[in-house]
């Protein structure tokens, strides 16, 4: 289920941008992930260099065609939290690189994407190996944090139906220790 996750790092990357200049509104209609990336780099809001502690929580995930066993799985672990850590240099800040956006600049565009006076709507349509999916994106965020619902829909494993969402909040937590879970961003 890693395809559908790519879109949501790629986000989490686009957020970590407020930092600086909040009172700097981004919109963008058709464009790729990069293009927005760069798009809120230029407008003046930063990445916030260093650790940055992110937790994630299924709400909701049906998938047509599951196993029973599989279904019950999935099922237990709704509602429970998983956290990581990642760190961002100054320098990444200041400059990703293109492969920072890897696979989600290839397979994904935002349809429309508004960021500005602390809220963020989004929505992007993703083409992956399993098909075509939606994903909508709406939350609040502030220079240190950020929390989001997201929903994706479209297409699983098999290609069958898939529906999912999920709750995403991360905070700034000062200087990175060395002892991150990864990196951010899409190459890994």
């Amino acid at each position: 289920m890693r395809q559908p996750i790519l879109p949501l790092i790629a986000l989490s990357a686009a957020l970590a941008l407020a930092g600086c200049g909040s009172g700097k509104t981004v919109t963008a209609t058709n464009e790729s992930v990069s293009g927005v990336a760069k798009k809120v780099a230029d407008s003046g809001l930063h990445f916030a260099p260093g650790r940055w502690e992110s937790t994630m929580k299924f709400v909701k995930l049906d998938m047509q065609g599951m196993p029973p066993e599989a279904d019950a799985a999935m099922q237990k672990a709704m509602g429970k939290e998983h956290t990581f850590a990642s760190c961002l240099t100054k320098e990444e800040a200041e400059k990703p690189a293109a492969k920072f956006f890897g696979q989600a600049d290839q397979e994904c565009k935002y349809d429309t994407f508004s960021m500005g006076g602390g809220k963020i709507d989004a929505k992007m349509s993703c083409k992956t190996g399993h098909g075509a999916q939606s994903v909508t994106m709406a939350g609040t965020y502030t220079p240190e944090t950020y929390d989001m619902t997201i929903s994706v829909n479209g297409s699983g494993p098999g290609g069958k139906a898939m529906s999912m969402s999920m709750a995403m909040s991360a905070k700034h937590n000062g200087e990175c220790t060395g002892k991150e879970d990864a990196k951010p961003g899409m190459g890994g």
